[in-house]
């Protein structure tokens, strides 16, 4: 992937450090240059910009503000002389946060989480998503899988939990278990988890999202290989 940069700076020689850094990365490409906010958001209604550059303190618009006034921006890295303002730039939503003078060390730090932050998207993008009917009632559920908390038996019934809320169908806890996959684990004999949403294990309990779940000894030893 190429990523397209755009570096928003009033300083021509801040502007020209950061170019020069992104000359050195292969994969990184400044696509164009601004000296203020407002040249940068006429920028960004006609080019498709993955990282924006961005100083904050510049005349008319500082960078802060002009991120707030974005409905939707690409990843910002703050550049920047002043340290204080860190804590504000992350509460809306700042990548990173670069104070001048910037190293070519710490340039490449925050490039490399521009990379990781992209490729998880597109590992997300890939993933299949399996998904199951669940009938309750008259009415048939299409649930995605990934959604599931756990199972549990409850007598002729299995209830299913999920984010958004529970399901009971009439259906036994083995049959459901053959048609999920392999992120579910069972740990009782009325009770199948997403190993996905495990928080910790503690004695004969396993933590699942918000939910206590019982462990059966039988089982215990295949839910600790999950932590090794």
């Amino acid at each position: 992937m190429n990523y397209h940069c755009l570096i928003v700076d009033d300083e021509p020689l801040a502007r020209k450090l950061v170019r020069e850094y992104l000359d050195q990365i292969s994969d990184f490409t400044s696509i164009g240059e601004c000296q203020d906010a407002m040249e940068a958001q006429q920028y960004l209604l006609k080019q498709k910009v993955d990282v924006l550059f961005l100083d904050i303190a510049m005349p008319q618009l500082t960078g802060m503000q002009f991120l707030k006034s974005l409905t939707k921006a690409p990843l910002v890295i703050f550049t920047t002389a002043y340290a204080e303002y860190a804590v504000e730039a992350f509460e809306v939503n700042a990548f990173d946060y670069l104070v001048k003078p910037i190293t070519f060390e710490r340039f490449v730090q925050s490039i490399n989480k521009v990379r990781s932050f992209y490729n998880q998207k597109i590992d997300e993008q890939h993933t299949v998503h399996t998904w199951i009917n669940i009938k309750e009632g008259r009415r048939v559920y299409h649930v995605n899988t990934a959604d599931i908390v756990y199972l549990q038996a409850y007598g002729d019934y299995v209830r299913i939990f999920t984010k958004d809320g529970t399901l009971m169908t009439k259906e036994r806890l083995n049959v459901l278990k053959d048609q999920l996959p392999d992120i579910f684990i069972q740990v009782h004999r009325s009770y199948i988890i997403n190993r996905q949403a495990v928080k910790f294990v503690e004695g004969n309990q396993v933590q699942v999202e918000s939910f206590k779940i019982p462990v059966s000894d039988s089982f215990r030893d295949e839910l600790l290989d999950l932590f090794k």
